[in-house]
């Protein structure tokens, strides 16, 4: 809400004053990484507090194992600056790989300098073998993500899937319950900015927590700008679902026609909830299939007939399909036909019974398999009678299908 910001700054103020603190503008910059992303034309670009000295353009900087000679200094309101002081906020352009958002930022007398320290950081790394960027993060420690070389990264990625998923991505042990049972759902994703990518992953992860099965959102890989050839392979190797925020997907027609060509699910989307909605149907397919209810239409009964015909006597119901289509049996594509059954209620409450068919279908005099919108019909239904004027008939199928629950 902003109460007492005023308060806090005007204190802060005061004691820097009574404490006499000041900051060595002569120094060399020190600073702090607020953001990094990679731009189109103009590479990687980094937000930035300075934080001591004076960081101006052509400065070698450092932060973490990227480096690089700064090329474009620019303010708050992105115009080139020559230099930036302590506590001013600019964007610098020259870095040669994305640092990390809360990595400092330092600069050093010269490239040679910059380039010794960064091999003297990725060897202890590598001795190590701690992961420090959250890129290289997986929810199984074993999985090594962090090698240098886009072969030797798929590779090691490969065989590391491989042994964690199997060949199906998601095992199962044998006579475990559905709900029991663990559901590994491996994911790529793929974000704009470093920052982005942090809480793009902390959602999709908490989407975890919605599901009432015991599901794990494995996040393999991670990174920024648009998907490449080796995400699109490690994606089919792995059986992952790539999501790609404030991107629009593949932009290699390469890797569009690989991902088309393997089946590789990529999501999209500007909008972060309807990012994680896309997640969800993507998910679903990982889940076991439940039945559900395909609805078809509905109508309102006008009038209530006894029919005496050379078989037995039934009960007709005369209707105005008020929604959709009413059908003795539905023709399908995909599986032939779908048996149609009906739901009588009455005052908001279904009064028939499971299963319900119909018998017949009328329209005049004629026999006719579907009625639509508007129309005005005949239908019997098998073994049921109890039928009055107002009822509401409720058309549909029943199916398994997919869903995230």
């Amino acid at each position: 809400t902003g109460a007492g910001l005023d308060d806090l700054m005007e204190g802060l103020a005061l004691q820097s004053e009574v404490m006499d603190l000041r900051a060595d503008v002569e120094a060399r910059a020190e600073g702090l990484v607020i953001d990094a992303r990679i731009e189109k034309g103009v590479g990687v670009v980094v937000d930035c507090i300075v934080r001591w000295g004076t960081l101006e353009t052509g400065d070698y900087v450092l932060s973490g194992v990227s480096g690089g000679k700064l090329r474009i200094l620019n303010n708050v309101d992105n115009k080139q600056i020559k230099k930036a002081g302590p506590s001013d906020p600019v964007r610098i352009i020259g870095l040669k790989t994305l640092p990390q958002a809360g990595d400092p930022i330092v600069c050093v007398q010269s490239e040679e300098i910059a380039k010794q320290i960064i091999q003297r950081r990725e060897d202890l790394i590598s001795a190590s073998g701690t992961q420090e960027s959250f890129r290289a993060e997986a929810s199984d420690a074993e999985l090594d993500l962090q090698i240098t070389g886009v072969a030797s990264k798929h590779g090691s990625m490969t065989q590391g899937l491989l042994k964690k998923y199997g060949f199906s991505g998601n095992s199962r042990i044998e006579g475990e319950s559905d709900e029991d049972a663990e559901i590994r759902i491996p994911i790529l994703l793929k974000a704009d900015a470093d920052g982005t990518l942090a809480a793009l992953r902390d959602s999709v992860l908490s989407i975890s927590e919605e599901s009432k099965l015991n599901l794990c959102i494995d996040p393999i890989a991670l990174g920024i700008g648009h998907v490449t050839m080796s995400d699109v392979r490690l994606a089919r190797d792995s059986g992952a679902t790539i999501l790609c925020f404030n991107l629009k997907g593949a932009k290699d027609s390469a890797a569009m026609n690989l991902a088309a060509a393997e089946d590789v699910n990529i999501r999209s989307h500007k909008v972060i909830y309807h990012l994680l909605d896309e997640a969800k149907d993507a998910f679903s397919t990982y889940f076991p299939p439940v039945e559900t209810e395909l609805p078809h239409g509905n109508g309102i009964v006008k009038a209530v007939y006894d029919v005496n015909n050379k078989k037995d006597a039934e009960k007709v119901a005369g209707l105005t399909v008020v929604d959709g289509s009413l059908y003795l049996d539905k023709s399908n594509d995909d599986s032939g036909s779908l048996v149609c059954e009906y739901r009588v209620k009455r005052d908001g409450k279904a009064i028939s019974p499971v299963g319900l068919r119909a018998k017949s279908l009328r329209r005049v005099k004629d026999e006719v398999n579907d009625v639509h919108r508007g129309d005005e019909c005949g239908l019997g239904l098998l073994d049921y009678t109890d039928l009055e004027e107002g009822d509401i008939i409720e058309c549909f199928s029943k199916e398994m299908k997919n869903m995230f629950v």
